[in-house]
């Protein structure tokens, strides 16, 4: 199908009734975030992964002034046509002062880079040209202002050079040195609290959530405080929720959010002088989930399964994220892929599967495999696996070679 979207749709959606589809659920939490207030001003170099709150000016022209665009000569404006013989009086390398001006009849060796003297109007290139008794003779005359960058025609001198909401990579890095931009302004970093819950932690059993979230904060919008695991207790989860909530901007919870008799974190939030909103979502692994605000913090609380922590958080944390450090907070877009086998599947709700990139096809698509046998609680086949495969609810059947959609841990909706 043009979209690529499942053909094989089931006619029943069996967990659907009551369910709140991922992409609603996310309209909630974003319609409650706002940006962080604070202003950081750093060198570009260290303002990497931060989130811009004003655009950065240029205070150079680039280029900062007319250079040669290859190796070749330096032509006046009287010697581009036909006949010409003009007189090669130096050469100016890149770094070297550009000279006096050219005149007619005078023509300058230049090199990549290189400050093109007053007078140059193009720039032969020098397998176009040949030189003998000190004169040079043009073979392809060319045309007026080519090969040379001008000055300015990159970027002028007060022109914005980076949108705000933009997140800084290495490419804004290498713009804002050339501009000669020493300081930008970025949003403060964002506060977060993270937590596990769970009187079965710490014991035979080990928590993996807390280090997977802590590692997917990592970066440079975030300072994170590890508060540790807290026990099944309301009061100690109330009393810790109240302390984190005064110092941070979003607290971010994993288990404890199921609605069995051990999970208290909704509890506790209320406790805490807060609201809380738990949901049931169309989405597997990853049905329960809460959020809500205490004070000035927001609250999010994942499921305790490990798949189901990660895939909610890359559904739904990170697009939160996004939106409290004052960038884009649009969900990821799935690449394009191929089924490399066939399997079934009950309908009802979105699927997030390990998938492993087994080939390509003719196409160049990848062809993917599932990886590992299935549940939430598995972290083997999430290790060994390339990203993570999406059905929609509706879908009830895959079949070798039908399209398939694939985020892939190496984008920015993965690890």
């Amino acid at each position: 199908m043009p979209d690529g979207t499942l053909i094989r749709l089931g006619s029943g959606c069996d967990d659907a009734p009551g369910l709140i589809p991922p992409a609603k659920a996310l309209r909630r939490l974003l319609a409650a975030a706002a940006p962080v207030r604070g202003t950081d001003w750093l060198p570009p170099g260290e303002a990497l992964g931060r989130v811009l709150s004003a655009a950065p000016i240029a205070a150079l022209d680039l280029p900062p002034f007319d250079q040669s665009a290859m190796d070749g000569y330096g032509l006046a404006a009287a010697d581009l046509g036909p006949g010409a013989a003009p007189r090669l009086t130096r050469c100016i390398a890149a770094g070297d002062p550009a000279g006096d001006p050219l005149e007619a009849g005078e023509a300058v060796r230049v090199l990549t880079g290189a400050a093109l003297p007053a007078g140059v109007a193009a720039v032969v290139m020098e397998e176009h040209a040949a030189r003998g008794d000190g004169r040079l003779t043009v073979r392809r005359l060319p045309a007026k202002g080519e090969n040379i960058r001008h000055r300015g025609e990159d970027v002028a001198r007060g022109d914005a050079l980076v949108q705000p909401g933009t997140r800084i990579d290495a490419r804004h890095v290498a713009l804002l040195a050339a501009a000669g931009v020493e300081e930008v302004p970025v949003r403060r970093r964002l506060r977060v609290a993270l937590l596990s819950n769970g009187n079965e932690l710490g014991g035979a059993v080990h928590d993996s959530n807390r280090p997977m979230l802590r590692a997917l904060l990592a970066g440079g919008e975030v300072a994170c405080t590890d508060l540790g695991v807290l026990p099944d207790d309301r009061a100690a989860i109330a009393a810790a929720l109240r302390k984190a909530a005064a110092g941070h901007d979003l607290i971010l919870a994993s288990g404890g959010v199921s609605g069995s008799d051990a999970d208290h974190l909704p509890g506790a939030i209320r406790d805490a002088g807060g609201r809380v909103e738990t949901l049931k979502l169309a989405l597997k692994p990853g049905k329960p989930l809460a959020h809500g605000r205490i004070g000035e913090a927001l609250c999010l609380c994942l499921p305790g399964n490990p798949l189901a922590a990660l895939v909610t958080m890359l559904l739904l944390g990170r697009p939160l994220l996004a939106r409290l450090a004052g960038a884009a907070a649009a969900p990821a877009v799935p690449l394009a892929a191929v089924a490399g086998e066939a399997f079934h599947r009950r309908p009802g709700r979105e699927e997030f599967l390990p998938a492993r990139v087994a080939g390509h096809d003719g196409a160049g698509l990848p062809v993917l495999l599932r990886e590992g046998r299935g549940g939430s609680a598995r972290l083997s086949p999430l290790s060994r696996a390339d990203g993570l495969l999406w059905l929609p609810a509706a879908c009830a059947a895959v079949a070798e070679g039908d399209p398939l959609r694939f985020h892939p841990f190496s984008t920015a909706f993965g690890l």
